[in-house]
């Protein structure tokens, strides 16, 4: 099979910011992977308390919604990126292999359970990123940021991974990049995404009396929620959705610290932008946030996997060991306020720097 001419695979540590940028080097622009997310104003916290996962437990996303690093990038940059939702699988293939005909790779959306060219244990993510860049009558070459080499994908498999009706997914989504401007402002667009991204993080008083699920109100509704879990859920199901949130913040394309490392990485690039080391010193202070909590990340990890796996011994368990358990979920909400603070303060400062920099 061949493949579209001139494409480039590379490897990304979360999908849709990788996938944009290796469109956008397809397209003739070269952007490390931290200053496309940055752009996009990925970074983010949503505790969605009325949307359950698989595991019915409530969703969590540490990161802008499914779609939204790509819409700011063309926003910000000016790139002629086309996003277009079809009626069904059938179309967006049709789309996608007249795409790949004339030489332009597309990104889907997709359920990361079908991508078989993974290992057998495959989580239900109906938001994974890929770009088809090839194609024949059985299958689609694609280019994975997960990967280290191109795979290859069944259209059956594509399409029951494109169309989930999941929450937050985007059913038989195509993005492709179709130009870019020869000149691109960046740091102008710089400073435009981090006054968003703050804006996301510290809504206004009357926004976030509605909003009280999003950004650091969010973080703190989540560290109270944790108190309740064992009342909640038992056995089994309290052990599997205490380790989706740990795994979540740190192996599901985070880059680590639920992101919080990446936008350290962006910030940087920023300060080298402006020569600003008062930037250059945010960067540190987010980067730090980001080693913390991924060590609380691990902290929930190990408390999860106390828990036993059948249900029909959790009950002796828990007469021995569910103070302990208590304990345990107590520290980890002591620590999820104090991010909260951590990050309040931060994107405070860093709003303050904003204004600041020309």
């Amino acid at each position: 099979m061949n493949i579209v001419p001139g494409y480039r695979h590379q490897v990304a540590a979360h999908c849709e910011s990788g996938s944009v940028r290796n469109l956008l080097l397809h397209a003739g622009r070269e952007l490390t992977e931290p200053m496309v997310f940055g752009l996009g104003s990925g970074s983010l916290f949503y505790y969605l308390f009325f949307a359950t996962g698989i595991n019915r437990w409530p969703l969590v996303a540490c990161r802008n919604r499914p779609g939204a690093i790509a819409q700011n990038v063309r926003r910000l940059c000016g790139a002629d990126i086309e996003m277009r939702q079809f009626g069904s699988p059938a179309e967006a293939m049709a789309g996608a292999d007249r795409c790949i005909d004339a030489g332009t790779p597309v990104a889907a959306v997709v359920d990361m359970f079908y991508m078989r060219y993974f290992p057998s244990f495959r989580p239900h993510a109906p938001l994974h990123f890929i770009v088809l860049v090839g194609h024949d009558e059985k299958s689609y070459s694609v280019s994975d940021p997960y990967c280290e080499h191109i795979a290859t994908l069944d259209r059956s498999d594509l399409a029951a991974a494109w169309e989930t009706h999941a929450p937050m997914a985007k059913d038989n989504l195509l993005v492709r990049v179709r130009g870019v401007p020869g000149a691109i402002d960046f740091r102008k667009a710089a400073v435009k995404a981090i006054r968003r991204t703050c804006d996301e993080m510290l809504p206004p008083p009357v926004v976030r009396n509605m909003l009280f699920f999003v950004g650091v109100q969010g973080m703190r509704k989540f560290a109270r929620e944790m108190l309740r879990w064992p009342d909640r859920s038992r056995g089994s199901t309290l052990r599997e959705g205490i380790l989706f949130y740990a795994l979540g913040f740190e192996d599901q394309g985070t880059g680590g610290g639920a992101f919080r490392l990446m936008y350290g990485a962006f910030l940087r690039e920023a300060a080298d932008l402006f020569q600003s080391s008062e930037l250059r010193e945010l960067a540190q202070r987010i980067i730090v946030h980001g080693r913390d909590w991924r060590a609380a990340s691990r902290q929930m990890l190990v408390l999860a996997r106390q828990i036993p796996m059948k249900d029909e011994e959790y009950d002796d368990w828990s007469a021995s060991n569910g103070k302990a358990l208590r304990d345990g979920l107590g520290e980890l909400s002591r620590k999820w306020l104090a991010f909260a603070d951590t990050e309040e303060a931060f994107f405070k400062d860093l709003r303050k720097a904003a204004g600041r920099i020309r």
